[in-house]
C-alpha cells in the first residue's frame, strides 16, 4: 500500500519487507547520517515538519532516519526498548527497532461487529487458534409504539446472545494461551466492543491487563483475522519526497 501527497510518500510494509528495507537503506543511500528514536506523540519535530498527523500519532513512537538526500520515518509496530526517552545516534542504528520486530510475540485477536465475529491467537505472525461466527441481529425497525418497544427488547436479546457466543469462543480459543499473551488486538465497532467487554469478564480482563492494539476491520471473518495479523506485525513508513 502506497499513498502520496506533495511532501511525502506513505508505505505499509509487512515485517519481512521492513527488515529488508532497513538492511538495504544504508547501502542504497550510501550514508545514513543519524537515527532518532522518538517517544509517542512528540508534537512538531524540527526539520521534520513534513510528517503527517498519522505519523506523529504513532502509538509506539517513531524511528527517524536521515541521509544527505532524504528522510524516512517508521511507525514502530511495538514498543521499543530504549534507555531513556528520545535517543539520537550518529549513522544507522536500527538494532532496537529490528529487535522489537523480530522478538517472538503471542497476540490475541477479537474482531466484532453486529452479526459477526472472529477471535484468534497468533504466535510470531502464525495463526495457531481461531474461531469465526455469526449471530442474527436485525438493524432497524420503522414502526413505533408497542411494536417498536418489543423490537428493542428482542434486539437486546439478539445482541446478548451474540456477546455470549463470542465470549465462549474467546474462552475456548484464547483461554488456553492466556498466560503466554503479550497483547490483545481489537477491531470492529467501538460501541459494540464496549458492550461486549461489559458482558464478558474474560475479555474485559484481557483488555485491562494487556497492551491493546487497535486494528481496522470491515466484516469479521477468517480473512479479516488474517489481514489483522499482517497489519499488527507490519509498519507504516513515511518518506520525504525530494
Amino acid at each position: 500500500m502506497t499513498k502520496t501527497n506533495q511532501s511525502y510518500r506513505e508505505r505499509f510494509l509487512i515485517r519481512s519487507r521492513l527488515v529488508n528495507y532497513l538492511e538495504d537503506l544504508n547501502i542504497r543511500t550510501g550514508s545514513v547520517t543519524d537515527t532518532l528514536y522518538v517517544a509517542p506523540h512528540p508534537g512538531i519535530i524540527p526539520e521534520w515538519e513534513w510528517l503527517p498527523t498519522a505519523a506523529l500519532s504513532s502509538p509506539n513512537g517513531l524511528v527517524l532516519v536521515s541521509w544527505p538526500s532524504g528522510q524516512a520515518a517508521f511507525g514502530a509496530p511495538f514498543a521499543i526498548d530504549i534507555d531513556d526517552g528520545d535517543r539520537m545516534t550518529d549513522g544507522p542504528y536500527f538494532a532496537p527497532l529490528v529487535e522489537s520486530l523480530t522478538r517472538r510475540r503471542t497476540i490475541a485477536f477479537i474482531l466484532l461487529r453486529l452479526g459477526s465475529f472472529a477471535v484468534g491467537v497468533a504466535k510470531d505472525e502464525k495463526l495457531i487458534s481461531s474461531k469465526t461466527g455469526t449471530r442474527y441481529v436485525k438493524g432497524r425497525h420503522r414502526k413505533g409504539g408497542q411494536s417498536q418497544r418489543r423490537f428493542e427488547r428482542n434486539r437486546e436479546v439478539w445482541i446478548a446472545r451474540l456477546y455470549d457466543k463470542l465470549c465462549k469462543a474467546a474462552l475456548d480459543r484464547i483461554g488456553p494461551f492466556e498466560r503466554d499473551l503479550d497483547a490483545i488486538a481489537i477491531g470492529g465497532d467501538g460501541h459494540v466492543l464496549e458492550g461486549f467487554a461489559r458482558r464478558c469478564n474474560f475479555a474485559d480482563g484481557l483488555r485491562s491487563r494487556l497492551p491493546n492494539i487497535e486494528v481496522a476491520v470491515d466484516r469479521p471473518g477468517l480473512k479479516s483475522l488474517e489481514q489483522a495479523i499482517i497489519s499488527v506485525w507490519g509498519c507504516h513508513v513515511w518518506e520525504a519526497k525530494s
